[in-house]
């Protein structure tokens, strides 16, 4: 096995054994999540408008479709990926919408499926863990192929936690530079803001950006 082929491993144990025992995160009921994916929808609502439709989206690190199913409405085509499968069947067994589809791919091995001629790419709470688990190089050609998969003129929303927890992966200088590197890919951003919540009683913050590539 390469090393690649090992953390590839690693991350589907990891994160099957966590949705094997139910949604971690509580990323369908929890009041602060749905305050954020209302949060999310506003971004894209304030560039677009709340009645514009994206034509094929994308979802990444997409886990039981909880915020897929709200991007249905915006959208022709919906597409979320993640790599755990409890994780894909839960979303399955939740959407009812026929513009819905999922996959069960690690996004780091999935260039192919990158390279889509996305209007809309959704990455949200995703790359902290891929900057874990891959060195920055990885994470950086990931930035890059999902800059060439997004059709000009199309959008890149990023959500991630960046405040109000001890983690890490989570530290805020962390997540800024994650969005600074789609930055320097090329696209351009369009809105940005900190949304702020209360979750299981604790303050969060979480940095929202929308971004382009340009036309």
């Amino acid at each position: 096995m390469t090393d690649r082929q090992t953390t590839d491993a690693q991350a589907r144990t990891y994160f099957e054994q966590l949705w094997r025992d139910g949604d971690h995160w509580d990323l369908d009921a929890d009041p602060y999540e749905h305050a954020k994916y209302d949060a999310q929808l506003a971004l894209l609502d304030a560039d677009r408008g709340p009645g514009r439709r994206y034509g094929r989206a994308l979802e990444i690190g997409c886990a039981a479709g909880a915020f897929t199913r709200r991007l249905a409405a915006r959208c022709e085509r919906v597409v979320g990926v993640d790599i755990a499968q409890p994780a894909i069947a839960l979303a399955r067994e939740r959407t009812t919408a026929a513009n819905v589809e999922y996959e069960v791919a690690n996004v780091m091995n999935w260039q192919q499926g990158l390279a889509g001629d996305w209007d809309l790419v959704v990455f949200a709470e995703t790359i902290c863990y891929l900057g874990w688990l891959y060195p920055f190089f990885d994470v950086a050609w990931l930035a890059h192929c999902i800059y060439e998969g997004t059709r000009p003129g199309g959008r890149l929303l990023l959500a991630n936690t960046c405040g109000g927890t001890d983690d890490y992966l989570l530290k805020p200088w962390v997540i800024r530079t994650y969005h600074d590197l789609f930055r320097n890919t090329g696209f351009v951003t369009l809105h940005e803001t900190m949304f702020r919540g209360v979750k299981n009683g604790v303050e969060i913050e979480a940095l929202l950006t929308l971004a382009e590539r340009p036309a």
